[in-house]
């Protein structure tokens, strides 16, 4: 034991103000209660020492303290007992606990030189953050505002040779006494009312209010400094897997791997950790990011073994890989081990990390010469498996959160048939971000010579018949403003003002003409601005009217339902046949996917189109044979006649009955398509293609050649065609779907009217079998 005065960062700011005893008063007091206690030899003991100390020196100061080594040491047994362990680090200090003047040798040792505070480093309640005087500010809390005691613990570090080494610094102040000089200062927390989360700004306007020069603080504290090596690591782990989206790249794995470098702090052992994720069932694997690592690290090893398939039979089916540690610990022998011990590797264990059955990382510990690892090393490693199991699993989530989000921000939600490619181009695009590629730009996605089948569903009218819903609510809210207007010209007592009378006439006319969706903004803008001003300024001057104008204004809403709002009744209408035509297309896209992996995207309308892409580029895995195109064709035309069956029952059940028509286009020859990041979707690539798409988006408004009857009509199927070919072959199909009770066997044929830029388009038209066939 050592008797020594030295100073302890623990934030304490002694300028002159902070008053402080040291005295052994609160000690005496304890050792009072406790001599009368049965079995209480050893304090009685220490009471007796003390009081005759001090009768012949007076209480402790900074002078004397050589006169109470005797008792300061009988202290620590009261405390300690007869330790076993001769590294405890323990020690007695000044009130305000910014030195230790008293301790075990080892204590001293520890803090004397080099002794690191470091800062919490994931602050998130109010006393979480480091200030000046934390430990006296958070004593007095507890001591005079019943504040509930608080953990004051004070985190340092030492370094080691080459590693930090993390202990923890425990103060207790069970024998300070504070008194108030003066007044008790006030707390204020008005600096935090209202706050979700507290910064350390918030916290000093409460500081600087609260003077600790007020209070005298007597007695002595004691000092203990535990390690805390395994929990800092467990924290910082726990600190990854809770912020993973934070640590990117080489960055994030450089941070991992120093924070698990302090699990062996060993001279000449290494670690490595390293995430591993699937695509298509294949590892991908980084020498960039793995350079730490021995099984990955080598670019000859890497391109030489992985191609020969040992590493990649390893990744398939990981086991603890180990040699050159104790005996009976080493592993059975492998060519992958060969491998690793011809690259200089002494001694060396590799824990595969495994999530759910998957493989998700592998955490390695080795040695070029000199340390061995043991058994007990091996231990200590395996006692952080769960948590770096744990990490390894969030990372790749993470990993593969980022592949989706480029997908998802970059391109669209992903199909079955072609997320392998959308994966292949942002696994590639990632791994350039990772590695601080200059410049990294994502291929294009584009497939090949693909065919298109393409059907629109819409409903007969829907432009013409949402006007009309519009334009009766409207009436209603003309009526309700109409009604106002008159009743208070009748009582004289609101002066009108002229410009409104003019604007609401002119809003009026607008509702009663023949061109309402040219002006619905205006309108809409007029009863949410004009009126609500109105109502306003009526308000103001006659206040008794206000419940009648609440009233009023409640019944002016967008949607009110309480009159059976048109439009109401025609959304909710719209709304269900559109229901029922994507229930019907999710059937058709699962047979179709059943058939052949294939690209499937249906927008909506009023109604609901869609684009189907197949062919062999969209799944080069699955052999594509041409004459699966007329079975698609064939479950389309089926899909199509019972979506207006079912819609067609569905009319009589709606508030306001619609009608759908129902078309198709075919184009036999192939084209190619790229996806659009600016739409998230594919469109045809090449100005050849680019006709496709043109006639897709006219040909819902097509007439029949020399007449002025619309092609598409309820009840029917359209299917417009532009090649004479086509004819024989879409014949047979819709006999062989007439057979079946979907449609009749008569066909119309029509030529078309020439649209713009469109000409010689051809048309079949068959009546959808109406009769309720389940």
């Amino acid at each position: 034991m050592l008797l020594k005065t030295v100073h302890i960062n623990n934030d304490i700011h002694q300028d002159g103000n902070l008053v402080e005893n040291l005295s052994l008063q609160p000690f005496i007091k304890y050792l009072e209660k406790k001599v009368n206690q049965p079995g209480m030899l050893v304090p009685k003991i220490a009471f007796e020492l003390v009081q005759r100390k001090f009768k012949d020196f007076g209480d402790i100061t900074a002078e004397n303290l050589s006169s109470y080594v005797d008792v300061f040491e009988l202290m620590y047994h009261l405390a300690k007992g007869i330790p076993a362990d001769q590294e405890v680090k323990w020690g007695l200090g000044f009130p305000v606990s910014d030195r230790v003047f008293y301790g075990t040798e080892s204590f001293f040792n520890l803090v004397e030189t080099d002794f690191f505070k470091i800062s919490p480093h994931n602050a998130k309640g109010l006393w979480d953050f480091d200030f000046t005087n934390k430990q006296l500010f958070l004593l007095v809390l507890e001591r005079f505002f019943d504040i509930t005691p608080i953990r004051r613990n004070t985190r340092f570090f030492k370094k080691i040779n080459e590693f930090r080494h993390y202990y923890e610094l425990e103060l207790d102040f069970t024998f300070v006494e504070i008194e108030v000089n003066g007044e008790m200062p006030l707390i204020d927390l008005a600096s935090l009312n209202h706050k979700e989360t507290v910064e350390y700004e918030d916290i000093i306007p409460i500081l600087e209010r609260f003077d600790l020069s007020k209070f005298t603080f007597s007695g002595f504290t004691i000092c203990t400094i535990r390690d805390f090596q395994n929990e800092y690591i467990t924290e910082n782990l726990q600190d990854l897997i809770n912020n993973i989206s934070i640590y990117k790249g080489h960055d994030g794995l450089a941070k991992l791997n120093e924070i698990l470098a302090g699990i062996l702090t060993k001279n000449g052992v290494k670690t490595s950790f390293y995430p591993i994720l699937k695509l298509n069932d294949t590892p991908i694997l980084s020498p960039e990011l793995g350079k730490n690592s021995v099984i990955l690290r080598d670019d000859l090893f890497y391109k030489h073994y992985y191609n020969k398939g040992a590493l990649y039979q390893y990744l398939e089916n990981p086991t603890i890989l180990a040699f050159g540690v104790e005996e009976g610990i080493d592993s059975e022998n492998s060519k992958l081990q060969e491998v690793l011990k011809n690259s200089g590797i002494v001694s060396y264990a590799c824990f595969p990390l495994v999530s759910n059955h998957n493989l998700v990382g592998l955490f390695e510990v080795y040695s070029n010469e000199g340390t061995v690892l043991t058994r007990n090393m091996l231990i200590q490693v395996q006692s952080f498996h769960d948590l770096m199991k744990q990490l390894a699993n969030e990372i790749v989530l993470s990993f593969r959160n980022e592949l989706n989000n480029i997908i998802l921000h970059r391109y669209t939600a992903l199909q079955p048939a072609v997320a392998w490619k959308f994966n292949q181009v942002a696994a590639q695009y990632l791994g350039d971000v990772l590695n601080h590629a200059q410049e990294a730009e994502q291929e294009k996605i584009i497939f090949k010579q693909v065919y298109p089948f393409y059907a629109a569903i819409d409903v007969k009218d829907s432009s013409f018949l949402r006007n009309e819903s519009n334009r009766n609510d409207l009436k209603i809210r003309i009526e309700f403003v109409e009604k106002l207007i008159h009743a208070l010209k009748i009582e004289e007592r609101f002066e009108i003002d002229k410009e409104f009378l003019v604007r609401f006439e002119e809003v009026k006319q607008w509702v009663q003409g023949a061109n309402l969706d040219h002006y619905i903004l205006d309108i809409l803008a007029f009863f949410q601005e004009d009126i609500n001003q109105f109502i306003k300024k009526l308000g103001e001057k006659i206040p008794d009217s206000i419940p009648y104008l609440n009233d009023f204004r409640s019944k002016l809403k967008y949607s009110y339902e309480d009159f059976f709002s048109s439009s109401e009744l025609f959304e909710k209408s719209l709304q269900a046949v559109n229901q029922t035509i994507k229930s019907e297309l999710q059937d058709f896209n699962s047979k179709v996917q059943s058939i052949y992996p294939s690209y499937f995207e249906s927008f909506r309308t009023d109604g609901i189109e869609y684009d189907l892409y197949m062919g062999q580029s969209i799944s080069p895995l699955v052999p594509f044979k041409p004459k699966l195109l007329k079975e698609i064709r064939k479950q389309q035309i089926i899909n199509v006649a019972l979506i207006g069956r079912k819609t067609h029952f569905l009319k009589d059940k709606l508030s306001l009955p619609l009608e759908t028509t129902q078309l198709i286009f075919i184009h036999p020859t192939p084209i190619d398509i790229s996806f659009r990041e600016d739409e998230r979707r594919f469109d045809v690539e090449g100005s050849y293609n680019i006709r496709y798409q043109i006639i897709k988006k006219r040909i819902d408004k097509a007439y029949i050649n020399n007449s002025s009857e619309r092609l598409v009509q309820p009840g029917t199927i359209a299917i417009v065609y532009s090649r004479h070919q086509v004819a024989g072959e879409l014949k047979a199909c819709l006999a062989e779907v007439a057979e079946m009770g979907f449609i009749s066997s008569f066909i119309e044929e029509f030529d078309l009217e020439n649209l713009q830029g469109i000409s010689d388009l051809k048309a079949m038209r068959v009546k959808i079998n109406l009769e309720n066939h389940n």
